[in-house]
């Protein structure tokens, strides 16, 4: 994105060799540079990025606005400036007062970023095909037995589907760890036998503690990288006991015998806990408290789809429609997913770099279509502003939806624009009203997003 950029910015920075160190904090690569002297300050002008100088004491420190995280990764990759850190400590020390942990999560991402748009594209054409036909054909789609389009509906599905594998190659990539035993980390949960062995159909035990049937719950995304990043320190802590040819072949051993175990012996429990105890409180309260269950769906299902909990509420969605003929959760559900839309939208409006606000406009293009992916990990978590903006966009629409007890008639494949036709009830106006509340999600996240990137702007300049 930035090669025909790179040597003006090394220039401006007085060649390659007098940047001592690049660190990332939010929207800001700063270079430290070794002689202030050095830099050609002529290339200010010519270089199509916000710079700032500064000099502290001894020390010069050329800021550069990088709301991608493109330009520090472009250095990084060119192994300019010597990093007495790793990225996964400058993460985690910042975590306190600067919630960190959700830049590099959005850094992790932001790589991903053009394979699963151009995916996400491919799954939208082919669910907008597939929805088109429906309308006009009576009974079944004749596309669904056609085999051209089924397989490019793999292939839209694909980047998705891979995804945990993906996170956990960047995530190594990004740590400088083991890429190959990262995406043994993320494919763990790929393997043939996983799935009837999580089929539900009996219990499963590993070393004496059973395993919910929640197979998306231990491949998670965020587990994935959490396990990663244990990976890493085990591997420099091997590392560092200098154990000559053996540090290459214990590391990938230790990681897979004793972290991917205890993961899933610490997940295990955690996912029978909450496979006992939260689909009778949603249950429960979605019956006493129908407004204020949807207020805090719509805010937070995106905590709860990120660490792979939403197939938890299938049983209570079902119940829903069985006892009621429609399910007020999956409007919470769909007032969450647009919410991204708008956060994203808002996010690419108030940017002032271009690759920036061209993937959060495509971004937010996809969560509509139900693909939040990119506009959640790659613009809204880089953003504490745009995260916070969704979730009370997503918790406005759901307290529309709440108090207008409007709710879906039939269970979709994903929450998306796509699945408006199953509000649908003849003789009421239940459709025009979720059409509202989706607008209301989308509107709320993307005014507050606007003014609160506005407001640390601000702030920005005051310091």
């Amino acid at each position: 994105m930035y090669d025909n950029l790179i040597d003006e910015w090394l220039k401006l920075a007085g060649g390659r060799e007098n940047i001592i160190r690049i660190e990332q904090d939010l929207e800001t690569t700063t270079l430290t540079l070794k002689d202030r002297m050095r830099m050609d300050l002529s290339y200010t002008t010519s270089i199509g990025v916000e710079a700032d100088i500064q000099f502290t004491g001894g020390q010069c420190r050329l800021r550069l606005r990088d709301e991608s995280g493109a330009i520090y990764d472009s250095l990084q990759e060119m192994g300019i400036g010597s990093q007495d850190k790793t990225s996964l400590q400058e993460a985690m020390s910042k975590i306190k007062g600067k919630f960190s942990v959700m830049q590099f999560v959005s850094s992790v991402f932001r790589p991903l970023m053009p394979v699963i748009l151009g995916a996400a594209v491919i799954k939208i054409i082919t669910a907008l095909i597939l929805f088109i036909d429906s309308l006009g054909s009576e009974g079944s789609s004749s596309l669904m037995d056609n085999q051209t389009f089924t397989i490019f509906r793999i292939i839209g599905d694909s980047a998705l589907y891979l995804l945990p594998v993906l996170a956990a190659v960047s995530t190594a990539y990004r740590l400088k760890s083991n890429i190959y035993a990262a995406a043994v980390i993320g494919g763990f949960m790929f393997y043939p036998e996983v799935a009837p062995l999580f089929s539900g159909e009996k219990e499963v035990y590993f070393l004496g503690q059973q395993l919910a049937s929640q197979p998306t719950f231990y491949s998670s995304i965020l587990w994935v990288m959490l396990t990663v990043c244990a990976a890493a320190y085990l591997e420099r802590g091997i590392a560092r006991l200098n154990l000559k040819g053996l540090t290459v072949d214990l590391a990938p051993f230790l990681t897979l015998l004793i972290l991917v175990p205890f993961m899933l012996l610490v997940l295990g429990y955690a996912a029978q806990w909450l496979d006992e105890k939260l689909p009778p409180i949603v249950e429960t309260n979605v019956a006493d408290a129908p407004i204020l269950t949807l207020v805090l769906l719509g805010a937070f299902f995106v905590l709860i789809w990120m660490i792979g909990l939403p197939s938890l509420l299938l049983p209570v969605i079902l119940n829903e429609l069985l006892m009621n003929s429609s399910s007020l959760l999956l409007s919470g559900m769909l007032a969450a997913v647009v919410a991204q839309a708008g956060a994203s939208l808002a996010a690419g409006l108030h940017s002032k770099e271009a690759s920036f606000r061209s993937m959060a406009f495509c971004a937010s293009g996809t969560a509509l279509f139900g693909i939040i992916e990119p506009a959640l990990y790659a613009v809204n978590m880089r953003r504490k502003s745009s995260f916070f903006a969704a979730m009370l966009g997503g918790a406005a629409g759901g307290l529309y939806f709440g108090w207008l007890s409007v709710g879906a008639f039939a269970l979709g494949g994903s929450s998306s624009l796509l699945e408006l036709p199953l509000y649908i009830k003849p003789g009421s106006l239940n459709l025009l009203h979720a059409s509202v509340g989706v607008v209301i999600s989308f509107a709320v996240s993307c005014v507050l997003t606007y003014i609160f990137s506005g407001k640390r702007d601000k702030s920005t300049v005051s310091h």
